[in-house]
């Protein structure tokens, strides 16, 4: 059995989170990330949600600090890539919101601030409920 098949979308999203969280904390490159990890080489939801995350950081941020009455500077780093990784999958995929909602307070509550979930949850919201453009 492939790695394909046996890699749930929850665990990749937990460790695409990890990843996030060690490039932008500890300063690591792509390729080292995915040195670092190198049971996701073949693991295309990992490999899809961290490059697209990566890629699109900026206009990601440019989005959520639309959305919010604080500066994304000021948030946890946990959130931060929680509210990045969440809005590249409502942006990209064709994941039902609630799921995705659900996911990333799962997230916040695993790796989070005890609170952190409560803000994620009502910027992920606050964005569907805006119209989100999608792809």
């Amino acid at each position: 059995m492939n790695r394909r098949q046996i890699s749930s979308p929850t665990r990749s999203r937990d460790k695409v989170l990890q990843s996030l969280y060690e490039s932008e904390v500890g300063g690591a490159a792509l390729k080292e990330l995915i040195k670092n990890r190198p049971k996701e080489k073949d693991n295309i939801f990992f490999q899809t949600h961290l490059h697209g995350v990566l890629k699109s950081l900026k206009d990601l941020d440019k989005i959520l600090d639309m959305s919010m009455d604080r500066s994304l500077s000021q948030l946890d780093p946990i959130e931060r890539n929680i509210l990045r990784m969440s809005l590249f999958e409502l942006m990209n995929n064709k994941i039902n919101d609630v799921i995705v909602i659900n996911e990333a307070i799962r997230l916040s509550k695993k790796f989070g601030s005890s609170e952190g979930y409560k803000f994620v949850n009502a910027i992920l919201d606050k964005l569907i409920k805006g119209g989100l453009k999608r792809n």
